[in-house]
């Protein structure tokens, strides 16, 4: 298949515009289509706002309207609160003119003049009217305005009543792509699998490739594939026959091919029997016989007839002389029609899952609310028809005028829908035969007559209530609105149409155009200095299209009577606004694109530079006032230029901030919160919790993670940490649980403190927002986490997840031109335009217009590629002009001879690719530098310049300037620090002390170097060579938490293997494992062997009770003087703690009326068991404070007894601490590794008192067993 273009070049068709006249706002006839262009700085914004004021007073029209019945429609959530402040302004200045205020404002003082003073009243009664109702004015994006319909006249629109709305669909398309690739991929044969692997390697890789596709459903396929399922039969057969013939005909293929004078390039010489041939077709021969894959394409496409190359003067063999080589041929096509086929298939297929799966929910996407109210007034074939315009009149009658801002970026479907509802005689047009056109305006002159006269007599009802509105709709949905009340003013700039990767289409604009009868235009910037509105409009007359495509119009604008005030006053005396920059280069090597980039963000940055610097030294000033940082603005098109810019203004101690519209899924921190996400939602997940520590938004270091994988205390500490966290997640939300995370890790110092900082802490903050918005349409931390994921998949780049502003303070502004759109900075950069997009990939998918209607070039033809790229290049000069027209006062724009370099062509320009290069008149690769110098040059007047920019910028006066700083001093904190009340822990209270590192727990000389060594090739599975650290110990943990101590042997077995499969323990270990645990169970914990934990019943024990000890302030000095009184350790560290002390004792249980705590410690303190002798242990003890661990579990345990028993005695039912050395109990080795205290009742007490015990008592009840009963049937006590 090949495309065969509707016309004979790749050029834009030629639509020859419609001449537009000046408008007058206080003039403009309402009724009928209106289109007004608007060029940059032409008072947009202020044109609607007065219109609006002439509809509220009802000049012009037959009677006044009211907000409500204004409609507005513009493109984002921001444009419509802007248009709202400047239409309540514009309303607020009426009203005081009105009441004898002069306001200044001419359209305002005309308005009042054209009113009759008897009208007056009137007027200011109908303007404080709509102040008061403004908040209720119709003033929507166009996604907000279909939702109100559909919700308004449900039943008109024939929709489902209590529709869900929702911004995100990835999930469903995440579905839909990988619902089809299931049905159709998995029962291919593997060879037509392979064929669809080698292009798409995942179902994900088929989405990114579709997604343009899905928002672009009126794209025309062409050429139109064959049916994917038929083709599979087809080169099903085709390779089967292949395999049939080819040994058959085998020889005489290679008797004739030997006949033919092959290329030698390609066959081999001939002299040699051509050897590359021979490899061919034993590569066939071996296909025939033993693949079940594709054949060897290179292979194959080199012996096809049309393929076959031959020296000069040889003739390919005919069809009939060579069959086989003409089946290979065709054989070919069909493999390379796969993939066409194939991906039209799979639009038409995961659309229409797309589709099914919102409707099953009863779920409607902004592009959803479009396509069903399009569908609801698209006129059909059936009786319904008549519905259909029953709901246009509806809409027309509710708003008989409609403004739409920002046209330009309208799209065909948004197009469709204004038109049915305003312009119903143009879709009349459209959707019925030209033979009923004249009948069908007759009728439509007669409605309209009829309609006029109930007009009138509607006219002298009181129909000022707003309340009125929707009753009178209803009460005559059976007539049209007469034309003269139906208005539809379509208000933008074709120049500015810069949004089509969101679906903006300039050939709808085209179109409109061309059906749109009166044309006016705004002919003033109030924007710009006269020399930077001169600048721009001599840049533009440079080329007769200077927009490529002639329907759109350059037209030159006058500067505003208050353009000579606007004055940009600089060292040099240089006034002339445009400073064109050419960037010199070797015209030996050319100039690569990043060491292009590079000069130009360096030059740019030292100009920037030398501007500041004449500011502080009163030099340089815009109308009077010192140039700020703030004022300058470079523009760019995306993050990497972007990071290059902020890179060189770094160097030179500037600083920036950038702006764009990109998805805040599309940085580090959202890939990296994901982790965070994880560990939060799953705290006892060690991989889990490795993966986040590992971000730089925990900033924890290499020391720090093996701390976790190896020592014991720090990985208790993060554990609860993110335990805690979890649990105010659960109770509090994900935000709360973000802002204590980002408190306990310093995360906001950190990143502030680090390169970019401030644009990091907003990113992290914004998605901590979107994910606390997320989490009210979501049920649980599952749901929450998996939304997450797909929207870091889909890169959502909807309004809500855009880039958000990272700092207001005076800095530098780098903004993408697409951000810049709408806005005006004093000055402007624009340093890298003359650097091309890279086309030397032919995109997928490829798309373009032919006749205004969008063509998808499926077979990605060369004569596709070039109507694609020309149409990039129109995109580029709407860029560029966008960008242009931002800056106030002066505007530097730098060119460089972005060049490229191949062994064929040499050094070849691609600056005829670039919107500049075209405006120049370059539209070709031979372009050398003295060819850009004339041509620039011939721009030269009083508001335009060219200078030259050295290859290498000079650093000496750079240095001179960044030796001029400022000392700075913080401010002092004047008012009383108060202790934050926190949740702190055991792990918290001793983190912070030396520990010694030899073995854990030891002496230096329990362990000679020998033993070390040989226990490190000791790889015997015993208790003793088992692995340590923390991966060990969690294993030991949750095996004795599992299994009942007095059905241990009978559960260890189907316990042990699941532990060892989560914590990666080889099954080689089990028997050895097995023996132990029975040996530890069975260990003595009393000299009179009287106790054992094999003895403890369920009903004895409590696993992994998690306790609160409030506390009003504690203080290290205080607690380390108590614990030395008492013959305890003391040097403990850590800030004073006011709130809560949260903690988890591994076992506590009853023996005979006495309550115990155990505490499993996994610790190696030697090879034997004499190594765990009281010695040993005591000094393990001492080395991780574990003395303090247990004094704090026993505080806690003696407050919840106090208050649950009623003749509580510490010393008659308090026990004592066991803290048992796992690796060191046996029945063998009696008090082997059994420690033991039971700390002073004095002790406990002062430390009840320390802790501030005086507090209201009271316990949380969650334990269910009366008073004196031992068995305890919660985990949780808060002990107070």
């Amino acid at each position: 298949m090949s495309l065969t273009p509707s016309t004979s070049s790749p050029t834009i068709p030629v639509i020859e515009p419609k001449q537009s006249q000046p408008l007058d706002t206080l003039t403009l006839p309402f009724g009928g289509s209106r289109l007004i262009e608007a060029s940059a700085g032409t008072g947009k914004t202020y044109t609607i706002a007065g219109l609006y004021v002439r509809l509220l007073l009802g000049h012009g029209i037959v009677k006044p309207l009211t907000c409500q019945q204004i409609l507005v429609v513009t493109f984002t959530n921001a444009a419509t609160g802007e248009l709202r402040d400047r239409i309540r302004n514009k309303i607020q200045l009426a009203y005081r003119h009105f009441i004898g205020i002069d306001t200044g404002d001419e359209l305002l003082a005309s308005l009042h003049r054209a009113t009759p003073e008897s009208e007056h009243p009137l007027a200011l009664k109908r303007l404080d009217l709509a102040l008061k109702s403004l908040d209720e004015a119709s003033i929507f994006t166009i996604h907000g305005f279909c939702q109100r319909i559909l919700a308004d006249m449900a039943f008109e629109s024939s929709l489902l009543f209590e529709s869900e709305f929702t911004l995100d669909d990835s999930e469903f398309l995440h579905h839909a792509v990988r619902d089809f690739w299931r049905e159709h991929c998995y029962p291919l044969p593997g060879y037509l699998a392979e064929i669809i692997q080698k292009k798409f390697a995942d179902p994900d890789a088929l989405s990114k490739q579709l997604k343009p596709l899905l928002g672009a459903s009126q794209a025309n396929a062409h050429p139109q594939p064959e049916d994917f399922n038929k083709l599979q039969g087809t080169l099903t057969q085709s390779m089967s026959r292949l395999k049939l013939i080819w040994p058959r005909e085998r020889e005489a293929i290679e008797t004739l091919l030997h006949s033919l004078p092959l290329n030698g390039v390609r066959f081999g010489k001939k002299p040699d029997a051509y050897p590359k041939l021979a490899i061919m077709l034993d590569a066939m021969d071996n296909w025939c016989k033993y693949s079940m894959s594709l054949p060897p394409m290179k292979v194959m496409e080199s012996l096809s007839l049309g393929g076959l190359k031959l020296n000069k003067g040889g003739e390919v063999p005919t069809p009939e002389q060579a069959p086989v080589l003409d089946h290979i041929e065709r054989l070919c096509l069909l493999i390379k029609d796969f993939i066409p086929s194939f991906l039209y298939c799979a639009r038409d297929g995961i659309s229409r899952r797309f589709s099914l799966q919102k409707s099953e929910r009863n779920l409607m996407t902004p592009d959803d609310l479009l396509l069903t109210l399009e569908q609801a007034l698209r006129p059909d074939s059936t009786d319904v028809h008549e519905d259909k315009l029953s709901l246009a009149n509806l809409i027309a009658k509710r708003f008989p005028v409609a403004l739409i801002d920002e046209f330009q970026d309208t799209d065909p479907l948004q197009f469709a829908i204004f038109n049915r509802i305003y312009q119903p005689e143009l879709t009349s047009t459209a959707d019925h035969s030209a033979d009923n056109n004249d009948s069908n305006d007759d009728t439509d002159n007669n409605d309209n007559n009829d309609n006029n006269d109930n007009s009138d007599n509607n006219d002298n009802s009181d129909n000022n209530d707003d309340n009125d509105d929707n009753d009178n709709c209803a009460d005559n949905s059976e007539s049209k609105p007469a034309s003269k009340e139906v208005s539809l003013l379509m208000i933008g700039d074709p120049k500015q149409a810069i949004y089509a990767f969101r679906g903006a289409d300039i050939h709808t604009y085209i179109q409109a155009r061309e059906q749109t009868k009166q044309h006016y235009s705004l002919g003033t910037n109030y924007r710009s200095s006269r020399n930077m509105v001169l600048s721009v409009n001599a840049l533009f007359e440079n080329r007769d299209d200077p927009f490529i495509n002639k329907a759109i119009v350059f037209e030159s604008v006058q500067p505003s009577p208050f353009a000579d005030n606007k004055i940009f006053i600089e060292q040099n005396r240089d006034t002339s606004a445009l400073k064109i920059k050419l960037l010199s280069e070797d015209p030996e090597k050319g100039l690569n694109k990043a060491s292009a980039r590079k000069r130009l963000a360096e030059d740019a940055a030292a100009e920037i530079t030398r501007l500041l610097t004449e500011s502080q030294q009163g030099q340089c000033s815009i109308s009077g006032k010192a140039l700020k940082a703030q004022d300058i603005a470079v523009l760019v098109r995306d993050r990497n230029e972007a990071g290059v810019m902020r890179e060189s203004l770094s160097q030179r101690q500037i600083g920036s901030v950038f702006l764009s519209r990109d998805s805040v899924f599309n940085t580090l921190e959202a890939r990296e919160l994901a982790l965070v996400l994880h560990a939060l939602a799953t705290p006892k997940d060690e991989r889990a919790l490795r993966s986040a520590l590992a971000t730089s938004l925990l900033g924890y270091n290499a020391a720090s993670i093996h701390g976790f994988n190896q020592d014991e205390m720090v990985r208790q500490d993060l554990l609860e940490q993110f335990d805690n966290l979890h649990h105010n997640w659960l109770r509090r939300g994900i935000m709360p649980a973000l802002l204590s995370l980002a408190n306990e890790t310093q995360l906001i110092e950190r990143l502030l403190q680090g390169e970019d900082g401030e644009r990091r802490l907003t990113d992290f903050r914004h998605l901590a927002e979107l994910l606390q918005q997320k989490a009210t349409e979501l049920d649980g931390i599952s749901a929450l986490v998996n939304w997450y994921e797909q929207a870091l998949i889909a890169n959502n780049g909807n309004e809500e997840a855009q880039l958000r502003l990272a700092s207001e303070q005076n800095l530098v502004q780098i903004v993408t031109i697409h951000k810049s759109k709408g806005l005006e900075y004093p000055v402007c950069f624009i340093p890298f335009v003359s650097l091309a997009r890279d086309n030397r990939r032919k995109p997928a998918p490829m798309l373009y217009h032919d006749k205004n209607r969008l063509i998808w070039d499926i077979e990605q033809t060369d004569e596709g590629w070039e109507r694609h790229k020309r149409e990039n290049l129109a995109e580029d000069l709407r860029l560029l002009y966008v960008a242009i027209t931002r800056p106030v006062y002066q505007c530097y724009l730098y060119i460089a001879n972005h060049s490229r370099f191949t062994k064929k062509a040499g050094i070849t320009s691609q600056l005829h690719e670039t919107g500049i290069g075209y405006l120049l008149g370059i539209e070709d690769k031979a372009c050398d530098f003295s060819r850009i110098q004339i041509q620039a040059q011939a721009l030269i007047c009083d508001a335009i310049s060219v200078s030259e920019v050295q290859a290498d910028v000079s650093t000496q006066a750079l240095e001179k300037v960044t030796d001029e700083r400022r000392t700075l001093a913080p401010k002092m904190l004047k008012r009383k620090r108060y202790t934050p009340w926190r949740v702190g822990s055991y792990s918290g209270l001793v983190k912070d002390l030396p520990h010694e590192r030899v073995a854990p727990g030891a002496d230096d000389e329990s362990f000679p170097e020998l033993e070390i060594i040989q226990d490190e090739v000791d790889l015997t599975p015993s208790r003793f060579t088992f692995e340590r650290g923390a991966n060990a110990g969690s294993f030991m943990h949750l095996v004795l938490e599992l299994i009942d101590f007095t059905l241990a042997e009978a559960q260890l077995p189907e316990q042990l293997p699941a532990a060892m499969e989560k914590y990666g323990i080889d099954e080689s270990w089990f028997s050895m494992l097995n023996t132990w645990y029975l040996d530890i169970l069975a260990a003595p914990l009393t000299q009179d062997g009287s106790l054992t934990l094999s003895q403890l019943t369920p009903s004895q024990k409590l696993v992994e009770m998690e306790f609160y000890l409030p506390i009003n302030q504690l203080k290290a000095d205080e607690l380390n003087e108590l614990l030395e009184r008492y013959g305890y350790s003391s040097g403990l560290n850590f800030e004073s703690l006011k709130g809560m002390l949260k903690g988890f004792i591994d076992l506590t249980f009853e023996h005979k009326g006495q309550f115990y705590i155990a505490d499993y410690k996994s610790n190696h303190l030697g090879d034997d068991f004499v190594h765990y002798g009281c010695d040993a242990m005591a000094g393990a003890i001492r080395s991780h404070r574990y003395d303090l661990q247990y004094i704090i579990y026993t505080l806690a345990l003696h407050r919840y007894l106090s208050l649950r028993m009623t003749n509580y005695d510490y010393d008659q039912h308090i026990g004592g601490s066991y803290y048992l050395f796992l690796r060191g109990m046996s029945v063998d080795s009696p008090m082997s590794g059994i420690f033991y205290d039971k700390p002073p009742k004095a002790l406990i007490q002062a430390l009840d008192a320390l802790f501030d015990s005086e507090q209201t008592q009271s316990v949380d009840d969650m334990a269910h067993k009366s008073p004196g009963q031992p068995a305890m049937d919660n985990n949780q006590m808060e002990v107070k």
